[in-house]
């Protein structure tokens, strides 16, 4: 039996395997999901530019939010602005809260040919005010992994299909962890270990696609991965969406945000 039956008989299915998809859509779409209850995921935030939506990301400490990498978000950029506590990006709501990025600090060592180390900090210029629409979500323990079988949650605003169709709202859907040795070999070797796999167990197109990019993977209350990158055709199954491994990088994300208040207060003296 080959790796893609493996993966069909663990998720519960069966079907074809597809040629395996090129480097991968790298961004940001909920595909075969639903809408999400009004602000029941309140740490998610929208990265816009020019008031388009264009990467997911989620608020880790009142004044930190952590993305992709590879979601190139440039820092005092004007046209640049962090939205916490929405629903609905269309028009502005009462819940939200719009910041400009002070700093935006990428993995030192991300590569964005393999997209290994895509994780990404953003300082924001203010500290987010901490309400029923707008709370910092946590991190996991160090260098845990979640066990293959575990069913996650991921949100997003990107498109809902693979024909370029835009939600009116946060949508959200549920995704299960695949073994990484198995991943490796639907991916041909391109998973790291600095990566998380899951995929649907169902058989119509569910995940993430571009666009998505940068937004949690979430299992009980915590967060463990980022959207990274995913197959050509959104929500395969056959080949797994592909996450950050958050807990691989904790004490980078400390040392950076502790960095940060230490050269703050240095400088009041």
């Amino acid at each position: 039996m080959d790796a893609a039956s493996l993966l069909l008989l663990s998720l519960g299915g069966s079907g074809l395997l597809l040629a395996l998809a090129p480097a991968g859509a790298q961004g940001s779409w909920i595909i075969g999901g639903k809408a999400a209850a009004p602000h029941s995921r309140p740490y998610v935030a929208s990265i816009q530019m020019d008031g388009q939506h264009v990467c997911g990301g989620f608020l880790v400490w009142p004044k930190w939010v952590m993305t992709a990498a590879h979601c190139i978000i440039p820092r005092r950029n004007p046209s640049v602005h962090v939205v916490l506590g929405a629903h609905r990006l269309e028009e502005p709501e009462p819940s939200q809260q719009v910041f400009s990025i002070e700093e935006s600090i990428a993995h030192p060592h991300y590569n964005p040919r393999s997209v290994d180390n895509d994780i990404r900090l953003l300082r924001l210029n203010r500290s987010a005010t901490l309400n029923q629409y707008v709370k910092r979500i946590r991190l996991p323990t160090p260098h845990i992994d979640l066990k293959p079988g575990t069913v996650c949650n991921v949100t997003g605003w990107g498109d809902t299909s693979n024909y370029g169709e835009q939600p009116t709202q946060l949508m959200e859907t549920e995704t299960t962890i695949v073994k990484r040795s198995l991943c490796r070999t639907l991916w041909k070797g391109r998973v790291s270990p600095n990566m998380l796999c899951a995929a649907s167990r169902n058989t119509t197109l569910q995940g993430v696609c571009a666009g998505d990019s940068g937004g949690p993977l979430v299992f009980k209350a915590k967060v463990y991965g980022i959207v990274s990158f995913s197959g050509e055709r959104c929500g395969d199954r056959r080949y797994p969406d592909i996450y950050t491994k958050i807990s691989n990088y904790i004490g980078w994300v400390l040392r950076t945000v502790r960095g940060r208040r230490c050269h703050k207060g240095q400088r009041k003296h």
